[in-house]
């Protein structure tokens, strides 16, 4: 079945369906207890089943027998919260971002664009997924089969490649700050390439994949038919290499690089262009207020650096048994038995689990998420009182001290003290800040 790739897909319904194909329709003692007395009823030249039972009776016997119980039980429950999880969790991200003006900043329309292709995984993909799993039966035709585990790749693809884009602007940001201007107008223009190369990168999916019914049984039904694909084994190893070279391997290496590259800037709280302490002037108010600010901007940007770095971290770790197996069954073969069933079901349900983590790290890694969280879940009354809605615009403050920021105090705008203003400033994001022009920021103090 689909765990993302369609490579995937082919381990899963052969490991999971034949196996369970085999195992149990050669186990069926239950049919022949339950059918004995109506052995005699058909001559065995007659018979169109291993059992010699009516068709109705054979389809029912195996219909009563997929019916999920025990472990699939446990199987839909898990991958149900992950269901409910990851709607409410990406949903609340995208409303954050929408809400709070500051927050629409670069990273974070990427990191929107993330849980939108988050969203896709688990409404179109997982549901379906989930009763391919515990039927071994795709139930919804021909154009789905074709569909639904192309959508998972692209949504796949987007997700791996929005991560990389991250960490190139990052990267960009902190490593040469002079040299680049990180702007949301670029940010949306990358996001449109990465969704057009992701729709087209997995076009062979939608022309190869089909459904086939179970070979091996000589009834009309519709229980054990696959969505697997039409091209020669040859050809389904080489698609699986690309997609494991491009969709996991080399993304995950280059973001190693750039995120190493970045922690050295960040933690030796020095940026290429940051003069030396000999060449530091004299001591003064202004240029401790510079110092101070450098000191909060590199701060905030080591947060946000960590909390992309542990995002690419869950992403590769959840998806490293899905790429393991593909990599042993297209290698050496993987048999057909419970471990192995097992396994790849734990490993299925490992990649949905990713698209419902996300917003967890975001809360517990983010203020400003955590705090647009919370507010999503609380009530307030329009026109309240205790909401005064303020808004200024700063330019923008680089870390570097060479691009020297001012922040005077307006005294045209109709603020009440002194104290708004500097929560205003405060509140501005830091991590998204860089050396690149006369690009303004606002900073909605909402609430302050």
């Amino acid at each position: 079945m689909n765990l993302w790739t369609s490579s995937f897909l082919m381990y899963v319904t052969s490991s999971v369906g034949n196996e369970l194909e085999e195992n149990r329709l050669s186990d069926y003692d239950f049919i022949e207890m339950e059918s004995g007395d109506n052995v005699t009823e058909f001559d065995n030249r007659t018979c169109t089943n291993d059992y010699c039972i009516s068709d109705e009776a054979y389809v029912d016997l195996i219909a009563d027998y997929l019916t999920p119980r025990g472990w699939y039980l446990v199987l839909i429950g898990i991958h149900a919260t992950v269901f409910l999880g990851g709607i409410i969790g990406n949903s609340l991200v995208c409303i954050a971002v929408h809400r709070n003006h500051t927050m629409r900043n670069v990273t974070n329309y990427y990191i929107v664009n993330l849980a939108i292709a988050d969203l896709m995984v688990i409404i179109l993909c997982l549901p379906s997924t989930v009763l391919w799993d515990v039927t071994e039966t795709w139930f919804l035709g021909n154009c789905l089969c074709k569909a639904i585990p192309y959508l998972q790749t692209v949504s796949v693809s987007v997700s791996i490649l929005t991560l990389t884009f991250i960490s190139i602007d990052r990267w960009y940001a902190i490593c040469f700050p002079l040299k680049f201007k990180s702007t949301t107008k670029r940010a949306k223009r990358t996001i449109l390439v990465i969704w057009i190369f992701s729709l087209i990168f997995d076009i062979p999916d939608l022309i190869v994949l089909h459904t086939a019914p179970a070979p091996h049984l000589r009834v009309d039904t519709i229980f054990y038919t696959q969505c697997t694909v039409s091209w020669s084994q040859r050809s389904e190893r080489i698609f699986a290499l690309i997609k494991l070279v491009f969709l996991y391997g080399g993304p995950l290496l280059f973001m190693t690089f750039t995120y190493c590259s970045i922690i050295r800037v960040l933690w030796r709280s020095k940026i290429p262009g940051y003069q030396s302490s000999r060449s530091t002037p004299p001591i003064t108010e202004s240029t401790a207020s510079i110092h101070e600010n450098f000191e909060g901007q590199m701060a905030s940007r080591r947060k946000a650096a960590k909390m992309l770095i542990v995002v690419v971290l869950v992403f590769g770790l959840c998806y490293l048994p899905v790429h393991i197996l593909i990599v042993l069954r297209q290698t050496v073969g993987l048999p057909s038995n419970e471990i192995n069933v097992t396994c790849s079901l734990i490993a299925h349900w490992l990649c949905y689990a990713n698209s419902a983590m996300n917003p967890i790290i975001y809360n517990f890694m983010s203020g400003k998420f955590r705090k647009e969280f919370r507010r999503s879940f609380q009530c307030s009354p329009r026109g309240s009182n205790d909401r005064r809605i303020f808004k200024c615009t700063l330019p923008y403050c680089p870390p570097d001290p060479r691009c020297q920021p001012y922040r005077n105090i307006p005294t045209e705008l109709n603020f009440q003290t002194l104290q708004v203003w500097m929560t205003c400033i405060k509140n501005i994001d830091h991590s998204e800040l860089n050396c690149g022009g006369n690009e303004n920021i606002t900073c909605d103090c909402s609430g302050v």
